[in-house]
């Protein structure tokens, strides 16, 4: 149904998109749809009427339609099914989501399909989509809609800026013009700095553990519990995370802060040393084997930065 329809559609310059260059990870589309014909031909009388009533006078509804500043109804398709958010009476949650392709589950009523725009991929897995939805359904209260203010797209808009792709703004101009008209603040702008700032510190705890993954490639091979010698090192880092790790009594104090170093990414190599506290002892010499460092079978460390 979507791809007949789409291709009878033309693409008006407002209406194109530059291509996704996001083309790792899970597939984002936003479906778009425009009112029905049964809609469009009853906005069409009214507007004659409207037209010819105020003949010679400067009103909106006098103003022609221009190709790509239409009025519309999106869903983000992600992961096999389509969210959007609609209104209502009640206090609950507006979003709702539907087989993709149908607006609000349907095939008729005052929504038609109108096209498929592709937005890329996301990096979110599963579990940071939901997570993203669950948010934003806190945000988009059935009885919170508005018409120009807080509509479908305004929820589909903060979805994409919370998966990283780009919503194409052609549409939802036409409400955001409206709402700017008669003085509305835009609730994506409203809202945008706190996503993008989770966005940042998501990207960052990314960096994070594809450094730790790196540094973890770096380590010894770690022996077996039954080998000859073993010892258990518990270490308590700066993070409040605790690893634990097997060593040798014939591997160094460097090799243990090594593994502290893969562990923590709060952790500087060679920036800090290992304490004991009961009996309380410093460990900061690499080149020290564990042996010759009084520790044997097991160990609970603390990380210090070093003076």
């Amino acid at each position: 149904m979507g791809a007949d329809q789409s291709s009878q559609q033309p693409t008006y310059a407002a209406e194109k998109q530059q291509p996704a260059t996001n083309t790792k990870g899970i597939a984002v589309k936003l479906n778009v749809y425009s009112p029905s014909q049964a809609v469009q031909q009853k906005a069409a009388q009214q507007q004659q009427q409207q037209r010819t009533q105020t003949a010679g006078t400067n009103t909106m509804s006098q103003v022609p339609q221009v190709p790509g500043f239409g009025v519309y109804h999106s869903g983000v398709v992600i992961n096999g099914r389509e969210y959007t958010f609609g209104g209502g009476g009640g206090s609950g949650s507006g979003v709702v989501e539907h087989t993709p392709g149908a607006a609000y589950g349907r095939k008729d009523g005052n929504w038609q399909f109108y096209k498929t725009v592709d937005l890329g991929c996301t990096k979110l897995n599963s579990k940071q989509i939901s997570g993203a939805l669950s948010n934003l359904r806190g945000l988009f209260p059935s009885n919170s809609y508005d018409l120009m203010g807080k509509n479908c797209n305004h929820f589909c808009e903060l979805f994409c800026m919370k998966l990283g792709v780009t919503y194409p703004g052609w549409v939802n101009r036409a409400a955001k013009m409206a709402n700017s008209f008669r003085g509305g603040t835009d609730f994506v702008d409203k809202h945008k700095a706190v996503i993008m700032e989770e966005e940042r510190k998501r990207k960052a705890k990314e960096a994070k553990l594809k450094e730790l993954k790196n540094r973890q490639t770096k380590l010894k091979a770690e022996p077996p519990s039954g080998s000859k010698g073993v010892v258990v090192v518990q270490v308590n880092c700066p993070s409040g995370s605790k690893v634990r790790r097997r060593f040798l009594e014939t591997d160094t104090i460097g090799d243990v802060m090594e593994f502290v170093y893969a562990s923590d990414a709060e952790v500087k190599r060679k920036g800090f040393e290992l304490i004991q506290r009961m009996p309380r002892m410093v460990f900061s010499d690499y080149k020290k084997t564990l042996a010759s460092a009084g520790i044997k079978k097991q160990a609970n460390l603390f990380v210090r930065r070093a003076a």
